[in-house]
């Protein structure tokens, strides 16, 4: 999704989604290293590159530069930065399992955060339909979380399903119909799978099979 702001990010989303890691890593340093970037460019590419560390399992780093990036994407008042910070610095906090012992203030907190997101990226016009879908998948499953009833109660190792390889724009799809963690997509039966608009009975098992995968990496 920020191939938004520089479509030299586009391939190395690519990558990623490839699960060639290392690589992406490597292409986003270039592109720090030796573009001129605006003020915009340079926290899209902090925001990927956090992004990147929450595939890494490096939460921790990633917690700091999602911050700092949510933190400067207010003082720039860009919207669409506002929402994209939001979404990797919530998806840091989930990955440090933060949300398990999380008080009703923290959570309610959480949810505003995502619930404004939510409303901002209702505001923005000029931004391509599946880019904006993407989004909405994300904050979408965001919130179905942290509206549950016990939040104290989460698996660390509850995974937003969007993070599942080869899912791609089918998160939202399975986001809706409540499948919202790979959890839920790894307990889930191929019979169940394809009665899902999109999801096909050859791609079903490949879809259960990585989200066990990635919840026991």
């Amino acid at each position: 999704m920020f191939g938004s702001y520089l479509k030299g990010l586009i391939q190395i989303e690519a990558l990623m989604e490839k699960g060639d890691l290392e690589k992406a890593m490597h292409e986003l340093n270039m592109i720090e290293n030796d573009v001129e970037l605006n003020e915009d460019e340079k926290l899209a590419c902090m925001l990927l590159n956090s992004h990147i560390l929450n595939k890494h399992g490096n939460f921790d780093k990633s917690l700091m530069l999602s911050k700092f990036a949510f933190r400067k994407s207010m003082e720039l008042n860009n919207p669409l930065l506002v929402v994209d910070s939001t979404i990797t610095f919530m998806e840091s906090v989930k990955g440090l399992g933060m949300l398990e012992d999380v008080i009703a203030k923290d959570t309610k907190e959480f949810l505003q955060m995502v619930e404004r997101s939510q409303e901002i990226l209702k505001t923005i016009k000029n931004l391509k339909k599946n880019e904006k879908e993407l989004r909405t998948s994300h904050l979408t499953i965001l919130k179905g979380i942290l509206s549950q009833k016990e939040p104290q109660m989460m698996s660390k190792k509850s995974i937003l399903v969007d993070q599942v390889k080869g899912l791609g724009k089918k998160a939202l799809v399975l986001a809706e119909a409540g499948i919202k963690t790979a959890e839920d997509l790894a307990n889930a039966s191929v019979e169940e799978l394809v009665k899902i608009n999109g999801i096909g009975a050859a791609t079903a098992p490949k879809l259960i099979e990585n989200a066990k995968q990635l919840i026991q990496s």
